[in-house]
């Protein structure tokens, strides 16, 4: 997926898949909050070794405030502690994998469960 798709997805989002997120967020075990430091080391080495931090950061940002509008259209009241996780969670991390890809950096594709 390229760095143009995945934040295309994320302008489709609608209020009952940011709830669902959000849900899966709150059901995180502490398997999963190991799993995703050991993913947001990985996907910091990668853009250090890649030397395309500017655009992770740029992509980071712009899929943030992609979340925070779909939370407005979906009439939810900003700022919101749900919307605020789901923009900077561990799910938020997959946009810099995917900026990684589109730069042709193959080894973030062992990052797919972020997604």
């Amino acid at each position: 997926m390229q760095l143009g798709e995945f934040l295309a997805m994320l302008r489709e989002l609608d209020g009952s898949a940011l709830d669902r997120v959000a849900a899966s967020l709150t059901n995180d075990t502490v398997t999963d909050e190991v799993e995703w430091c050991r993913a947001t080391i990985a996907i910091d080495k990668a853009v250090r070794h890649a030397r395309c931090g500017r655009l992770a950061a740029r992509a980071a940002g712009e899929a943030a405030n992609l979340v925070y509008m779909a939370a407005a259209r979906a009439g939810t009241t900003l700022p919101d502690p749900e919307v605020t996780r789901v923009a900077r969670g561990p799910r938020g991390h997959a946009d810099r994998r995917v900026a990684l890809r589109s730069l042709g950096f193959a080894r973030t594709a062992r990052l797919a469960p972020l997604v």
